[in-house]
């Protein structure tokens, strides 16, 4: 049986036409919307405004948040490298938005040339491309090329370009954002013996004392738990609250691993990573000097007695032998290179080989898949991704601050939560009637 279509009379909504049985059925409706993921959430805010209305009720944001509290599968990887879309755009604010791709495929920031102030041909062999120095809650951090930096929300789109402090920022991996529970989130930097911080609530930078004696230098730094983790691969862990007035220090030392990077230190930060699974810190080491093919160990930090405990130790001449391995490129004369653990499940890890992302279950010792590009068709080298957990409801997460949050709120929400500023009247001047 087919439906003849109905015409739309003029200055008619065409949303009343195309969602009419919809409106019939908001009960199905509204259990279709609860099933879908963060991110598609976010798109089809913008299909019509019934959709619209229906996702930011509060009713609904409270049933979804707690149906996708705990969903094992929102989380992504995401590429290092950001996509600049070379198509001419109009001039507005800069966006950042997420391709997404389900794991093990990696999913690319797309932004436009603007997030490129500085030529290609004009670029020192100091400046490095475009790229994403962290996330945290729903919020990425963004290096610009001219070393200026941004707060995006890659769901969205929105970016807030950070005001640079004096003396400007340098060392990307000493800096790390990290979201709180209401929203509000900080920017630090660790330098000598105090954290540079921007913070959202009050819009600007400070200095706040820390006490780090033995801590020199910052290889990465990641959060969990409102914390903020900087971490020297060659020696361990110091966390801090960067939302304190003045914030405490813990130093954790790293495990003994017997691997050492064979052209120096500087290498760690392919054989090590320091990162959260299942919410508690995990160190995943690689040896190249145990094995002609290497070793790979996984220590995770004990919530009871605050020491390391080996979970994991696995010969990759072993797991390249498995049956789960055929079928797969690899050099048998490389070590692979350490990428990330899995956020949510300790058992499942990542390493890079020949320039691909091999997700290995530890446990079974088995190869589960292999991808040798991101989404955006970059291939995926020798950089591993960030594994990103999604919150429940990624929208709701600004990247501004506070105070550009209530200026917004005081005009056309759609208007204000793109730009970040009071919007201008769009009326023109009345003109004098002719005598």
């Amino acid at each position: 049986m087919t439906t003849a279509p109905v015409p739309v009379s003029d200055g008619g909504d065409a949303s009343n036409v195309l969602f009419t049985g919809l409106r019939d059925h908001t009960d199905l409706l509204t259990e279709v919307l609860l099933r879908l993921p963060p991110w598609s959430l976010c798109q089809l805010r913008c299909v019509c405004k019934l959709w619209r209305d229906r996702t930011t009720s509060s009713t609904f944001l409270s049933a979804y948040a707690d149906r996708h509290a705990s969903n094992p599968s929102n989380w992504l990887l995401l590429d290092r490298t950001i996509f600049i879309d070379t198509a001419p755009t109009p001039r507005g604010p800069v966006r950042a938005l997420v391709r997404i791709s389900e794991p093990p495929k990696v999913s690319s920031i797309v932004s436009s040339s603007r997030l490129c102030p500085i030529r290609r041909k004009e670029l020192s062999h100091k400046q490095q491309p475009p790229m994403v120095v962290g996330y945290s809650g729903g919020l990425a951090l963004l290096m610009a090329n001219d070393n200026s930096y941004y707060v995006c929300n890659p769901f969205t789109g929105d970016a807030f370009l950070l005001p640079a402090p004096n003396p400007q920022l340098r060392n990307a991996e000493s800096l790390g954002i990290v979201v709180a529970r209401d929203g509000e989130y900080v920017v630090a930097q660790l330098v000598a013996a105090c954290l540079r911080c921007f913070s959202s609530e009050i819009g600007r930078w400070e200095e706040k004392p820390v006490v780090c004696s033995g801590f020199s230098k910052s290889d990465m730094a990641f959060s969990s738990g409102g914390m903020l983790h900087f971490v020297d691969l060659n020696c361990g862990i110091l966390s801090c609250d960067p939302f304190a007035p003045v914030p405490t220090v813990v130093f954790i030392s790293l495990p003994v691993a017997s691997g050492r990077p064979s052209h120096g230190l500087d290498e760690w930060i392919h054989m090590r990573y320091v990162g959260v699974s299942a919410g508690r810190l995990c160190f995943l080491d690689i040896d190249e000097d145990d094995g002609e093919s290497g070793l790979m160990s996984l220590w995770a930090l004990s919530g009871s007695s605050g020491e390391w405990m080996l979970e994991y130790k696995v010969d990759f001449e072993d797991l390249w032998q498995d049956e789960s391995f055929d079928g797969h490129s690899f050099d048998d004369d490389e070590v692979p290179l350490v990428g990330l653990v899995h956020p949510l499940n300790e058992h499942s890890v990542y390493v890079i080989s020949d320039g691909c992302l091999f997700n290995i279950d530890q446990r079974t010792r088995q190869v589960l898949d292999c991808t040798a590009q991101t989404n955006a068709g970059r291939e995926v080298g020798s950089s591993p991704p960030i594994a990103c957990v999604v919150p429940p409801l990624p929208h709701l997460v600004s990247p501004f601050p506070s105070g550009l949050r209530k200026e917004a709120s005081n005009s056309d929400p759609q208007v204000g939560e793109s730009s970040g500023k009071p919007q201008k009247s769009t009326k023109g001047r009345r003109r004098k009637p002719k005598t």
